[in-house]
């Protein structure tokens, strides 16, 4: 696994926004606050989006927007495990950044 805080390859900021549009593939474009310039694009991947913050709406946009509701039944299940998988995912990669930037993350 490569970790990599990312900045802009134009002016070197690390101050970057990311801006999400819900469409069909669901994308992530990050831009430059400093220059305004596109850093990068991300298409997220079939249940990947979730915002932490809006736990169980994030997880049914999401599933809506990828065409993943086969059953009602089978929602609660489904977002406990994708919440855990989050945070499972998320803890993993705190020791790695560390690791890899020290105490000053960028």
């Amino acid at each position: 696994m490569e970790i990599k805080i990312q900045q802009c390859n134009s002016c070197g900021s690390r101050d970057l926004r990311n801006i999400l549009v819900r469409d069909e593939s669901q994308k992530v474009f990050v831009q430059c606050r400093s220059c305004g310039k596109l850093v990068a694009r991300y298409v997220l991947a079939h249940g990947g989006y979730h915002h932490a913050g809006k736990d169980f709406e994030s997880f049914l946009r999401s599933i809506e927007r990828d065409g993943g509701i086969e059953s009602a039944r089978d929602l609660p299940s489904a977002f406990e495990n994708a919440k855990q998988q989050l945070h499972e995912e998320y803890e993993a990669l705190k020791p790695r950044l560390l690791e890899r930037y020290g105490d000053n993350l960028p």
